[in-house]
């Protein structure tokens, strides 16, 4: 897989931001911060390979045509491994706020989403190791139906190596050698779902939920005898109650070949289960 040169990164990112600020499909993407905050992109300083992957390279791997530009760290840190993730993720704010964005909150659905599909459970659960990957992740938007873009930093933490009790880890042991190292990715806003598509989303299954419902309230008046329910044939219907042969393929709780059910609680064919007028 070809990486993204330093070159290329700024041409995209240059023709990114002349996008006109008031038009909606155009929206300036957030990304000129990978050129502030220090790092590079070489493939060694993230630790990994793209043909033998580590976590913090997931993103290159598996969201290569979603991502604009990334950078590498790899640091001797003793402290708060997530350091380097938490202040890139403050000047990713800093440069959503800039261009009349904001941040969204990260139990709303659109941070939340992004958070699940980009990290979710790519990053190998922590358990009892000292070392382990964390992730961070940030959605800038501009309005309901504008996303400005996406924030990722995978970090590769084992500052914990050097905590009391683990001295011997320390001297001895290969990961107590290694850096804590960090990818920050800038995703592309067009690629990341808006509050205003989950809305409609959410619009969607209501009139489909009230579409269901008329149609099960016509087929519960519309009953006759010989219409085929969920639970069988209606052989008798004395007003709201209505008498069902079971089909023989079917084995009733009680044995029964006939019972008598409510009509509110009957339904089309391979819509509900029966409850055999339970």
């Amino acid at each position: 897989m070809m990486l993204i040169s330093v070159a290329t990164v700024t041409m995209i990112v240059t023709a990114l931001l002349v996008a006109s600020p008031g038009d909606v499909t155009s929206a300036p993407a957030i990304a000129n911060f990978l050129t502030s905050i220090g790092g590079d992109t070489a493939m060694k300083t993230s630790g990994s390979m793209s043909s033998n992957p580590l976590p913090q390279i997931y993103p290159l791997v598996r969201d290569e045509s979603e991502i604009i530009g990334y950078r590498f760290f790899a640091e001797k840190l003793t402290a708060n491994g997530s350091a380097t993730a938490e202040r890139v993720r403050g000047v990713f704010a800093l440069e959503c706020a800039a261009k009349g964005g904001r941040i969204e909150p990260e139990d709303g659905e659109v941070a939340r989403s992004f958070r699940d599909r980009v990290l979710g459970r790519r990053l190998p659960p922590r358990g009892s190791f000292k070392h382990f990957w964390s992730g961070v992740s940030a959605v800038c938007v501009r309005s309901p139906s504008e996303v400005m873009g996406g924030f990722v930093a995978i970090t590769f933490d084992n500052t914990e190596l050097g905590t009391k009790g683990y001295i011997g880890a320390r001297l001895f042991s290969r990961i107590s050698l290694m850096p804590t190292r960090t990818a920050v990715y800038a995703y592309r806003p067009d690629r990341i779902r808006s509050a205003a598509s989950f809305q409609a989303q959410q619009a969607a299954r209501r009139a489909d939920n009230v579409a269901e419902q008329r149609t099960q309230e016509a087929f519960r008046h519309d009953l006759v005898v010989g219409t085929e329910t969920n639970c069988g044939i209606v052989i008798q219907i004395r007003g709201p109650m209505v008498e069902i042969a079971v089909p023989p393929v079917r084995l009733p709780p009680n044995g029964q070949s006939t019972f008598w059910s409510k009509r509110d609680i009957l339904a089309l064919p391979g819509i509900a289960p029966c409850t055999y007028g339970l």
